[in-house]
């Protein structure tokens, strides 16, 4: 873990920052989010803080540019499970007024968890339809030997209040992301913290790539045969401008 990362941590250990959560400008449609990189009290009891998820988006937004939220105090508010919450309003805001079309929302996992990873998409409702975007971050993550990876088990993000369920009901596709504790924890003999740093900036273009195989599957199910089943771009970029 480099220095940056490092001083990263320092940030998100400081449990005295005057903000609620903090939105970070990016490029491109999809965005990061850390609703769980402070501390969070739910049903009363505190829970700890998933602050790598928080490094994580500070991280994709500081080396790739890519658009975060993240909360940055606690305010006995859990903002992934209160029925109201105004960090989840903010991620209203952004689908509705700065084009976000992709929700990419991180968590952690205990480092005891068998998995490296898991999916959580509502067991699929959450898509909108893109139904390759599981896959291409599980094979960003196998290609880098981060495995295995686990869809909608055991957290499928299914809950009402999820930011990837309110993501869902704002018009965006979105996912949750259970990273593995202990790929990311610098004192960890299993620490991969860069490859899932390098796996998760894959993500900013999951919206172009997942709308792409929407479109090439469409079109090639209209057709006869195998190869000349295959569309071509200029067709493919056709379909998904008219759809």
């Amino acid at each position: 873990m480099d220095g940056e990362a490092l001083e990263a941590l320092r940030y998100f250990s400081d449990e005295t920052y005057a903000q609620s959560f903090v939105t970070l400008a990016g490029r491109g449609p999809v965005l990061m989010s850390a609703p769980h990189a402070v501390l969070q009290t739910r049903s009363g009891r505190i829970k700890a803080a998933e602050r790598y998820t928080g490094m994580l988006c500070l991280l994709l937004n500081r080396r790739y540019g890519v658009p975060c939220i993240y909360k940055a105090r606690h305010l006995e508010d859990d903002a992934n499970h209160d029925p109201r919450s105004p960090y989840r309003d903010e991620v209203c805001r952004l689908i509705r007024e700065e084009g976000v079309r992709f929700v990419l929302d991180l968590h952690q996992l205990r480092p005891d968890r068998a998995m490296a990873l898991c999916i959580g998409t509502g067991w699929g409702r959450h898509l909108h339809g893109l139904s390759d975007a599981p896959d291409l971050v599980r094979e960003a993550f196998a290609r880098r030997g981060l495995s295995p990876i686990t869809l909608d088990d055991p957290f499928p993000a299914a809950a009402a209040h999820t930011v990837s369920a309110t993501a869902a009901r704002a018009g965006a596709a979105a996912m949750q992301l259970e990273i593995n504790s202990a790929l990311l924890m610098e004192d960890s003999p299993a620490e991969r913290f860069s490859d899932v740093l390098a796996a998760l900036a894959e993500g900013k273009d999951i919206w172009e790539a997942a709308r792409f195989a929407s479109g090439l599957a469409a079109l090639s199910v209209q057709r006869i045969g195998t190869t000349p089943a295959m569309p071509t771009r200029e067709e493919i970029d056709a379909f998904l401008a008219e759809h």
